[in-house]
């Protein structure tokens, strides 16, 4: 979907997408089984298309630093506001950068404006990355421009989680798409090391999607490294 899809829902705010609750996997693998806490001040966590999403409170609040990309200045001004969070915008190389400015918690940091528009220095300090909604935003014929984009802005040992939903194409339009896993290994297995780590039927805990007409959904659970 172009920017302009985006910027319409927010705008009109059609959110339907957006999730209130932390997403259980990154809770798990970031916190359960995540790093101890004193290690992960080193640690600085890039989610793409973040929207206002609670993950980014969740990881500031767990001692990781976070970095986000959003289209919409709206979802990205509400994210600070619904938080409480005091903050600073700034202009940095011609994109709006919005930084938390709260004692309380690790530093957040969002560009606003269009992801394959980062510069290339844009993820310097990066160590992992949240996909919980970017790749499955995006219809097929944009996800190989995705993954290349954001595997040029990577450095050599960055972790990835990334979150995917395989339904029949033919009940529901997307967004969110449906993503194969071997799509998944036609995109990444030449420039990352793939482990799948979780799949789970989750269409009856999914009850929005199983109104728009799905009967199954699996959703999966993958780690990359980046070689």
């Amino acid at each position: 979907m172009k920017i302009d899809f985006w910027l319409d829902r927010w705008n009109n705010d059609k959110i339907g997408f957006h999730q209130d609750k932390i997403n259980p996997y990154l809770a798990y693998f970031y916190g359960d089984k995540g790093p101890a806490i004193e290690q992960r001040e080193k640690l600085k966590v890039f989610v793409p298309l973040c929207g206002k999403s609670k993950d980014l409170l969740w990881l500031a609040q767990n001692g990781y630093e976070v970095l986000g990309v959003e289209c919409s200045d709206r979802a990205v001004s509400h994210f600070f506001e619904e938080n409480a969070l005091s903050y600073r915008h700034v202009e940095k190389e011609g994109t709006g950068l919005y930084i938390s400015d709260d004692a309380r918690f690790s530093k957040i940091e969002i560009f606003q404006g269009d992801f394959f528009a980062l510069e290339d220095n844009a993820l310097e300090g990066v160590t992992d990355i949240f996909d919980r909604a970017s790749l499955v935003a995006l219809p097929v014929d944009m996800r190989a421009d995705y993954v290349n984009k954001i595997t040029s802005l990577q450095q050599s040992g960055t972790r990835t989680l990334l979150v995917t939903l395989n339904f029949d194409p033919a009940e529901m339009d997307g967004p969110p798409f449906s993503v194969t896993d071997e799509e998944v290994m036609d995109l990444y297995s030449e420039n990352y090391t793939i482990d799948k780590l979780i799949a789970k039927d989750v269409i009856e805990i999914e009850t929005g999607l199983k109104n728009r007409g799905l009967t199954a959904l699996t959703e999966s659970v993958f780690k990359f490294v980046k070689k």
